[in-house]
């Protein structure tokens, strides 16, 4: 419930009222079990990074990078739509949030961000060096481009975009996606 929280409103909009009351316990009850509302969104967090956002590190053992891009994305429109209304990504979210930024959780999670970023460059220049994409591939660019569709998929969903199509998008990527085969 307190994920679900989180997802919707974000950490700097959700209050101690807001987590008791979906929660079903009283703010003595809320610090007990977890210490502050800063501890319960660590827990959220966690729960989400090695739950619904597992898929990350998985998609980098696709065969090919076309198939890592097709999973990773429509993966995460999945996650965005799992209760089929839009929520947006824990992660990306909670990049932007300024409390979380003065706590020193937001740095985290941008450097956990950019090392999901060149994990993607390393694996695209894996598939250039075997033959997969094209020699002139800049990976690095190409990684940069992936997390912001990537990212940008969260933001879409929160905007009412429907799962239709984020998905027409994971298309046109897919479309667009270079290769040498």
């Amino acid at each position: 419930m307190a994920l679900d929280l989180f997802r919707s409103k974000g950490y700097d909009h959700t209050s101690l009222n807001d987590l008791t009351e979906a929660l079903n316990i009283n703010k003595p009850s809320l610090f007990a079990a977890f210490g502050n509302k800063e501890c319960l969104f660590k827990e959220a967090l966690n729960t989400y990074v090695t739950g619904p956002a597992a898929y990350f590190n998985e998609v980098l053992n696709e065969k090919t990078t076309k198939d890592l891009v097709r999973k990773l994305l429509t993966s995460s429109v999945e996650v965005l739509y799992y209760k089929d209304e839009p929520h947006g990504c824990l992660v990306v979210m909670s990049s932007a949030s300024e409390e979380l930024q003065k706590i020193g959780i937001q740095q985290k999670i941008a450097s956990n961000l950019r090392t999901h970023q060149q994990k993607l460059e390393k694996r695209f220049e894996l598939a250039k060096d075997e033959g997969e994409l094209p020699p002139e591939t800049n990976c690095e660019k190409l990684a940069i481009y992936l997390s912001t569709i990537h990212k940008g998929l969260s933001l879409q969903a929160i905007n009412g975009a429907t799962k239709e199509e984020l998905l027409l998008l994971v298309e046109q990527v897919l479309d667009l996606w270079p290769s040498n085969k």
